[in-house]
């Protein structure tokens, strides 16, 4: 009898202190609830200006710890960097991609436009040697229609088909169908002028 109420009495007891402890625990976790809600994260924002106009900017908005970032915002601006290409009497025009290679064309074409003769090659590309030679990251890639590409740091490729091999980019002719940028080229040579 004796061993029966001292397990009864143990058993209240941890029943007690468990129920204290919840309690006890729920309101520490509700007041760390509610002063993570009330604490706003910081935000730092970075801009580049290049003549006046911003480039680009990042917010960047930091828990209260500050040790990782909650969230990361990039905004690259509002206006992509954009090529001119002039071909045959219509005009089209190409957003550059974010490499070294693009913002040294930009750069050359900003100072004065240039005309490149592009070449028929496999069915797929028209090709033509550039008046400069630009930075070269090559990486394998799967072309698509409306690619333009560096090769071999001195030419300029553009597909209006699907090609696989080692390039850099350098942009993506905007709003055009692989038959229609086709039909434009026509087959043999054609002569374009790149502005920017």
């Amino acid at each position: 009898m004796k061993k029966l109420l001292s397990v009864i009495t143990l058993l209240s007891c941890m029943t007690l202190f468990s129920a204290c402890g919840s309690t006890e625990s729920n309101s520490i976790s509700q007041q760390a609830t509610s002063a993570q809600q009330e604490q706003k994260p910081e935000a730092t924002t970075i801009s580049d200006t290049k003549d006046d106009k911003a480039v680009s900017e990042e917010t960047i908005a930091f828990s209260a710890s500050e040790e990782t970032p909650r969230s990361v915002v990039i905004n690259k601006g509002t206006e992509d960097m954009k090529l001119k290409i002039s071909v045959k009497g219509t005009e089209l025009t190409a957003t550059l991609a974010d490499s070294t290679a693009a913002k040294e064309l930009a750069e050359k074409l900003e100072a004065e436009p240039a005309t490149v003769t592009l070449n028929e090659y496999g069915g797929f590309e028209k090709v033509g040697k550039l008046p400069w030679t630009l930075t070269k990251t090559d990486e394998s890639i799967v072309t698509k229609a409306g690619d333009i590409m560096l090769y071999q740091g001195n030419q300029m490729t553009i597909f209006y088909n699907s090609n696989s091999w080692s390039y850099t980019k350098l942009g993506h002719i905007d709003n055009i169908t692989s038959d229609e940028l086709a039909k434009l080229f026509g087959e043999g040579n054609i002569t374009v002028t790149l502005s920017y």
